[in-house]
């Protein structure tokens, strides 16, 4: 990961976007003087802040860590490589799992999360998931709320 380059294409987003420093800053609720360090490269934005700043800049998280847009292809192999480099750091030998089949877990959690993101209320998703799997209501549900603890995503 290059910061610099990170940093670079925050402002050039910013920038697209018409917005100062200041104005991004509010809307993240941290200082300007933050922003600052991240488009210098100095850090980067604190996880909590990478999606609220995709948001608002109208990126990917994938063109956030590689510092420029991406066609869908090369969209497709940041994630891989972001999947890959999470699963190297939290794959346990002892699990008892291949680390091939630990990856591809990962990456199925990461579908569904995107997936279930896209329905406008938890009952939505947790109804068409019972339609698609023939699970109780319960049961997709505790699933629904599993999926989105497990990632600290916000929820519907």
């Amino acid at each position: 990961m290059n910061q610099e380059k990170i940093g670079k294409f925050i402002s050039e987003c910013r920038k697209e976007k018409q917005l100062t420093q200041e104005q991004l800053a509010v809307q993240l609720g941290v200082t300007s003087k933050s922003i600052s360090k991240w488009e210098n490269g100095n850090c980067l934005p604190d996880a909590s802040k990478y999606k609220p700043l995709c948001e608002i800049l109208g990126i990917t998280v994938n063109e956030l860590f590689s510092g420029e847009r991406l066609s869908s292809e090369t969209e497709n192999e940041a994630k891989d490589y972001l999947v890959d480099l999470l699963a190297s750091r939290i794959y346990d030998v002892d699990c008892g799992v291949s680390y091939e089949d630990f990856k591809n877990a990962l990456l199925r959690m990461s579908e569904t999360i995107v997936m279930l993101s896209k329905f406008k209320s938890k009952e939505a998703a947790v109804e068409y998931w019972v339609k698609e799997t023939g699970l109780t209501f319960e049961e997709c549900s505790n699933a629904y709320d599993f999926y989105f603890d497990l990632n600290k995503v916000k929820h519907l």
